[in-house]
C-alpha cells in the first residue's frame, strides 16, 4: 500500500509540475509569427535590422538583428529571449509587451531561423 501511495505522490507531483516546467521554459507557446509583423515594425525596426524590410530597416543603435538572433540559437534560446522580452529594454522605456506578443516575437524569430544543412 505504502508502495502505491508513494508513486500516485510522485505521479501527482509530476503532473503538477510539468506544466509549471513547459510554460517556464516556453516550451508550450504557441505564437502567430505573422501577428508579431506589426509589432516588430513598430516597435522593434529602429534599433533592430528585420528581414524583409530593406534599407528602412538600418537600425540607429548597435542591437542585434533578428537575423543574427535567429542565426544563434545556443546563444538566443526561447527561455533566455522569453525573459529578456518580460522587461523593457534600453530605449524601450516603458513600453512592455503582453505574454501573447512575447510569443508571437518568439515565433517570428523561429520562422526566420535557418534550416540546418541548407
Amino acid at each position: 500500500m505504502n508502495a502505491m501511495k508513494s508513486g500516485s505522490s510522485e505521479l501527482f507531483t509530476a503532473l503538477w509540475l510539468f506544466p509549471i516546467l513547459a510554460w517556464s521554459t516556453g516550451a508550450s507557446a504557441a505564437g502567430d509569427a505573422d501577428a508579431a509583423k506589426g509589432l516588430i515594425v513598430e516597435h522593434c525596426i529602429e534599433c533592430h535590422a528585420v528581414p524583409g524590410y530593406g534599407a528602412e530597416s538600418l537600425p540607429t543603435v548597435d542591437a542585434p538583428s533578428f537575423d543574427a538572433i535567429a542565426a544563434a540559437p545556443e546563444t538566443y534560446t526561447p527561455a533566455r529571449l522569453r525573459s529578456f522580452l518580460q522587461k523593457p529594454h534600453w530605449p524601450m522605456g516603458q513600453f512592455r509587451l503582453s505574454p501573447k506578443d512575447i510569443d508571437n516575437v518568439l515565433a517570428f524569430i523561429e520562422a526566420t531561423r535557418p534550416v540546418p544543412g541548407q
